[in-house]
């Protein structure tokens, strides 16, 4: 799988499973709730970035590790 695709994945089960819990919790009443809690989804959804991201290099890094090693 690519990256763009496992990113679109796991934003839209992080958002279904964010906007369920908010609904069973009662959903906000005010704009500034609700930018509240669009800032908040935004931070999470950022931070899920970022450890894919790690995750993708830290097994290309992996990766490369070996084949020098197994070259040598």
């Amino acid at each position: 799988m690519k990256t763009s695709h496992i990113l679109a994945a796991s934003a839209a089960v992080v958002s279904a499973t964010f906007f369920s819990i908010l609904a069973t919790f009662g959903l906000p009443e005010s704009v500034t709730e609700w930018l509240l809690l669009d800032e908040i989804l935004g931070i999470i959804l950022y931070l899920n970035y970022l450890v894919i991201i790690w995750m993708q290099n830290s097994n290309k890094v992996s990766a490369s590790e070996m084949s020098r090693k197994v070259s040598a």
